[in-house]
C-alpha cells in the first residue's frame, strides 16, 4: 500500500481507499475503521478525508467533513543532542550499540527527570555538525524528555500520495533551549570524567562554548529521536481530536490506535505506551463488537 485515505457516508467510515501498485482499491468495513499510522500519516490520512481544520482543508479544496482544529496540530518529539568523543582506538558496537540509558534532571527541584540520555557506541552527528564527527567514536545521544515546543503536520495539497509537510517546531519554546544548554553540560560532564580516559583520545564536539556559539551548537546538531507522537490528541477541549475511548469526534465507526493520541509526549520512549494504546483498542473493539 503507499496511501489510502478514510471511506466516510453521512458522518460514518464505512472503509478505506488505497493506492496499491498504481491500482485504486476500495476496502469496506463491516464493524470500523481503525487507524494506527503514527503521528505523520494518520493525521494526513484525517485531512484527506475531511476531517480537520476547515480552513486548511478549503485552501486544498477538500470538501469539509468535520471540522477538528486539532488534527496535525501539537506535534511533539524527543530532540537531542550530539556530543561526541573520539575513540583512541576504534571499538566495533556490540549488541544494540546503545545499552546504557540515564534518566536526569536539569534542576534537582523539579519533580521528574526533564532530560533523557543513550548512550552510543557510534556517532550520529547532524547534518550540520557531521563535517566535524570522528571516524570511530562514541557519544551522548542525549535529550529532551518533556519539550514544551509544538509542531504541526500540515498537507502540501489534495493529493493522495503527496507527502505532508511537518513543521517540527524543535528549540521554538525557549525554555527548551536554556535546558537543552544543560543537558550539553551535563553530557561534557560525564564524558570528559577520568573513568573514560583509556578509551577516548578527545572531545570531538561541542567542546567549552558558551553563551550564544553554545545555542548554535544545540540548534545545529539537534536531531530526532523519532518519538514523533501527540498530533491527534485525547482529550475534551476545542483542539482534541479523540475522546476516552479513541473514537474520532464527529464520525462514527472511526478510532485511532497509536502515539497521535497521546496528549502530550511521554518522558521515556513511546514504544511501551503504544503497546497499551493498541490493547486499549482491542479492549473496545471486544467490548463493543463483541469479538
Amino acid at each position: 500500500m503507499r496511501e489510502a485515505a478514510g471511506l466516510l457516508e453521512r458522518g460514518r467510515a464505512v472503509g478505506v481507499e488505497a493506492v496499491r501498485d498504481g491500482r485504486t482499491l476500495r476496502i469496506n468495513a463491516s464493524r470500523e475503521v481503525v487507524l494506527a499510522l503514527g503521528a505523520i500519516q494518520t493525521p494526513s490520512v484525517l485531512m484527506r478525508s475531511g476531517i480537520g481544520d476547515e480552513n486548511e482543508l478549503r485552501t486544498f479544496g477538500i470538501p469539509v467533513v468535520q471540522h477538528l482544529p486539532g488534527v496535525g496540530q501539537n506535534l511533539q518529539d524527543h530532540v537531542s543532542f550530539g556530543c561526541i568523543w573520539e575513540y583512541r582506538e576504534p571499538i566495533a558496537p556490540r549488541n544494540t550499540g546503545n545499552g546504557a540509558t540515564l534518566y536526569w534532571k536539569s534542576d534537582s527541584a523539579l519533580k521528574s527527570p526533564d532530560l533523557l540520555f543513550c548512550q552510543v557506541e557510534f556517532p550520529v552527528p547532524s547534518p550540520e555538525t557531521a563535517s566535524r564527527a570522528p571516524a570511530h567514536g562514541w557519544m551522548m545521544f542525549a535529550g529532551l524528555a518533556l519539550p514544551k515546543s509544538r509542531g504541526r503536520v500540515r498537507l502540501r495539497n489534495a493529493e493522495p500520495l503527496a507527502t505532508p509537510r511537518i513543521e517540527a517546531n524543535m528549540l521554538s519554546h525557549p525554555d527548551d533551549v536554556k535546558t537543552a544548554i544543560a543537558c550539553v553540560d551535563v553530557c561534557r560532564a560525564l564524558g570528559n570524567t577520568r573513568a573514560f580516559e583509556p578509551l577516548v583520545a578527545r572531545e570531538s564536539m561541542p567542546g567549552p562554548l558558551g553563551g550564544a556559539e553554545m545555542e548554535r551548537f544545540v540548534r545545529d546538531s539537534a536531531v530526532t529521536y523519532w518519538h514523533q507522537i501527540c498530533s491527534a490528541k485525547m482529550g475534551r477541549d476545542a483542539m482534541s481530536v479523540v475522546d476516552g475511548k479513541l473514537k474520532v469526534y464527529g464520525i462514527d465507526r472511526l478510532r485511532i490506535a497509536d502515539g497521535s493520541v497521546m496528549p502530550r509526549i511521554t518522558t521515556g520512549n513511546t514504544m511501551a505506551p503504544c503497546v497499551i494504546i493498541g490493547e486499549k483498542a482491542a479492549r473496545a473493539l471486544r467490548d463493543e463488537h463483541d469479538i
